[in-house]
């Protein structure tokens, strides 16, 4: 009984709120959220599932495609040449493209599966510029251990580049909660041979990542979003500081501008962790740009072109940085 009159009262004043927002025009989420506040019994009969505010609200995280059309142009501009606050690093850059070139002759991946390798390029998720890329970044750096918080096809082709050129030396940590679709491309003896997390990266104690030394990998491809208690929150605050010096740190689906592609932002995907890593780099002397594969492509494509012309012919988004 006290349910349906809580209910009853909350739907009375909600229409009361309603009239009162048609005939004075005010903010009604702002008035549903001091409501809330005010009756936080009545959260739960909210009309954007429990939230204060609604998406694309100036206090919600999730943007308002309207407003981001109006501001299209100065959003999606043309990539600037370089970026206040942040050190690109160009020299070094080119240096790992270089020496890039002599991994590339030896690429073994094809368009399509070919037993017994795991990875190929055409795959949905992981493809040409940024599976070529770590393919020839595990051949240069050597590491004894990578970490990998996500998985999939990123996962095949470490996990190739590291039977074909290493023996099977790198032991490799997939943190994933959620793994089926690597369990799909593993082969039995992975499973033996490496260690698979089925939690999320939040939830891995941090002592996993204190594993990683000079030459390691961190590669990072999480939820993207940073928000109270996500993945990337915890990275960033927790795992990140405490990494050793020479340890690289690898993020996918960072295009270089630190902004999402047009497309993506306007299919609904309120991604944010492009901006947090932007600004921890802003006069950030303790990690350092070592390859950014779509500042490259943009900026140096005649020698992309020259050194990894396979890369240019579906672009990634990859940013590799490197602990001091």
């Amino acid at each position: 009984m006290k349910t349906f009159i809580g209910k009853l009262v909350g739907g009375v004043i909600f229409a009361a709120l309603t009239v009162l927002w048609v005939v004075s025009r005010v903010d009604f989420a702002d008035l549903i959220g001091r409501f809330a506040r005010r009756f936080p019994a009545f959260r739960g009969s909210l009309p954007y599932q429990g939230q204060l505010f609604p998406p694309g609200h100036f206090y919600s995280p999730i943007p308002s495609i309207e407003e981001i059309k109006e501001r299209e142009r100065l959003i999606f501009r043309e990539y600037p040449p370089s970026i206040p606050g942040i050190d690109l690093n160009v020299e070094e850059q080119l240096q790992f493209l270089q020496a890039f070139k002599g991994y590339y002759r030896e690429l073994p991946f094809t368009d399509h599966k070919t037993p017994p390798l795991r990875f190929y390029f055409d795959n949905p998720s992981y493809s040409d510029s940024d599976a070529i890329c770590l393919y020839c970044m595990i051949r240069h750096l050597k590491p004894q251990r990578i970490v990998e918080i996500g998985s999939g096809f990123s996962s095949a082709v470490m996990l190739d580049t590291n039977e074909l050129f290493f023996s099977n030396r790198i032991t490799c940590t997939f943190i994933d909660p959620y793994p089926d679709g690597l369990y799909a491309l593993l082969k039995d003896s992975d499973c033996q041979r490496h260690e698979i997390l089925e939690r999320k990266g939040q939830d891995v104690d941090v002592a996993t990542f204190d594993t990683l030394r000079n030459g390691d990998i961190l590669f990072v491809d999480s939820t993207h979003v940073a928000k109270t208690g996500s993945d990337v929150n915890y990275l960033f605050s927790t795992v990140l500081p405490r990494l050793h010096s020479g340890v690289h740190i690898h993020f996918h689906d960072i295009f270089y501008g630190f902004e999402y592609p047009k497309e993506w932002v306007y299919e609904g995907r309120a991604w944010n962790e492009a901006y947090l890593l932007r600004a921890f780099l802003q006069y950030n002397t303790a990690f350092k740009i070592v390859f950014f594969n779509t500042f490259l492509e943009h900026f140096y494509r005649d020698q992309f072109s020259e050194s990894l012309p396979l890369c240019l012919r579906r672009l990634g988004g990859s940013i590799w940085l490197r602990r001091i």
